[in-house]
């Protein structure tokens, strides 16, 4: 699930226009082919060239880069479906949902723009500068809403600042004490990153590529399960183990009831933080105490949506695809210690409305109950539009999302610690050139945690492994 979306302006990072091209090449149907085979000094051949473990944007990037590179490659998912933290639900609504990532942001630089339009998916502007509600029925003035927009940029100027001069603070560090510090925490932090501002890297935060945002009117999810047509995917196959070194590996997954080993001459590890922190899979020799680090670094933020639809039309004086952000008056008297939630309201033009709540607040509903976190986000609703709106919402079409409670990401997308920005690069690297990685987790910050970093990793594990692999053939008697 990548980032979601909050109301700051985008701090410009350019990117490689190569990467674009790339990215789009590296969807043409496999070849047949395989790389030349090469004896081991076990004198046993591996069964694959390259295992990738994970089938959500940066394992498929990976293996359809590899695949096209003549590589023989296996991936293997744990659970039933390709897509990873990318979902778009096309059964429970008239619109397809995306359930988990939902945004291209920043479009003009994101190499996902790109790779939709090839495919043919069609892009949906989504309007950032929708109303803000302070508790019931108290719409903002746009004289209110244009001074939260100077202290946001002020709030970003600061953190660019710093982050100009290489320091990696905490964004609590730069929210000002105001009428809007509550909403200014929770954009930067809850719904942007997932966490807490204090735990929150102000460097990441200040490079993070933003507006404009578009929706995927097909969903990301169905883009990106695209991704994997033509490719050997074993579903349902969760790995357990990883033994590499003596320029191979052996990777044991679970196989319907039973265990299997497979053997390759490299791995890509594209999970999520969460379930490495979790040490789902044992790695043998253990992983070097940077790259634990780099896990610890990077841990798993939390997002989470309520869908509604409603009968009939809704809310005639708002816009399709519009942000609104409400804020409890309440604050810290909440039960979840947050304030403030989101809404896109009527998505792709549906009668629909998707709310958006993420770190403590996340975590206190996922315990409390989807009952509990429709009943919040309902209130909410009530509190912004009134009785006549909720009255409408259909309950055999709402739904909530709980990443924090999915054993196989045990988060929504990775959030950098203050001071853990440059953990990124480090979670990237290969181990002993047989063991590569990648995922949102290792992308650049100003993709950080969202699918645009999944892609960009995975191009760059795929090049390492072909380089890996070119050069031991090379070396071969």
């Amino acid at each position: 699930m990548s980032r979601e979306r909050s109301v700051r302006p985008a701090i410009a990072v350019l990117f490689l226009g190569t990467l674009l091209l790339s990215a789009c090449a590296s969807i043409a149907p496999p070849p047949v082919a395989s790389a030349p085979p090469r004896e081991i000094a076990s004198g046993v051949e591996p069964q694959y060239d390259v295992i990738v473990v994970g089938a959500g944007l940066a394992g498929l990037t990976t293996a359809r880069a590899l695949v096209a590179e003549g590589h023989d490659v296996l991936v293997l998912e744990a659970t039933n479906r390709i897509g990873g933290r990318a979902f778009t639900d096309t059964t429970s609504f008239s619109i397809p949902v995306d359930l988990g990532a939902a945004w291209i942001h920043g479009v003009e630089k994101n190499p996902l723009t790109a790779l939709a339009d090839w495919l043919g998916f069609h892009r949906v502007p989504t309007n950032l500068d929708g109303p803000v509600f302070i508790g019931n029925r108290q719409r903002r003035s746009e004289e209110r809403l244009e001074a939260f927009g100077v202290e946001y940029e002020a709030m970003e100027e600061a953190m660019a600042e710093k982050t100009c001069a290489g320091e990696d603070l905490a964004v609590s560090q730069f929210l000002p004490e105001s009428e809007f510090r509550a909403l200014l925490a929770a954009n930067i932090g809850p719904l942007e990153a997932g966490t807490e501002p204090e735990q929150t890297s102000s460097l990441d935060a200040s490079s993070f590529e933003s507006d404009v945002d578009d929706f995927v009117a097909e969903g990301i999810g169905t883009l990106v399960a695209r991704l994997g047509e033509g490719l050997r995917v074993r579903l349902s196959s969760p790995v357990t183990a990883i033994r590499y070194g003596d320029g191979e590996v052996e990777v044991t997954a679970k196989s319907g009831d039973g265990v299997e080993t497979i053997r390759a001459r490299r791995a890509v590890v594209t999970v999520s933080t969460g379930v490495l922190a979790a040490r789902r899979i044992a790695f043998q020799p253990d992983l070097p105490r940077s790259k634990w680090d780099a896990i610890e670094g990077l841990p798993m933020g939390l997002l989470n949506k309520v869908v509604f639809e409603f009968d009939g039309d809704i809310l005639p004086e708002e816009g399709a695809n519009e942000w609104v952000l409400y804020q409890d008056p309440a604050g810290e008297a909440t039960p979840s210690g947050a304030s403030v939630m989101a809404f896109v309201i009527k998505p792709l033009g549906a009668n629909a409305v998707v709310g958006f709540y993420g770190a403590n607040q996340a975590k206190y509903y996922e315990k409390a109950g989807d009952k509990a976190a429709i009943e919040y986000a309902t209130t909410a609703l009530q509190q912004m539009y009134g009785e006549q709106l909720v009255a409408r919402i259909r309950t055999d079409r709402t739904k909530v999302t709980s990443w924090g409670r999915n054993p196989w990401t045990l988060g929504s997308y990775s959030s950098a610690r203050p001071g853990m920005s440059k953990m990124h690069e480090v979670l990237a690297e290969p181990v002993g050139d047989v063991l590569f990685f990648a995922g949102e987790a290792c992308g650049p910050p100003e993709f950080n945690g969202s699918l645009a970093a999944a892609l960009v990793s995975g191009r760059k594990a795929s090049r390492q492994v072909h380089e890996s692999l070119a050069a031991s053939l090379a070396h071969a008697p």
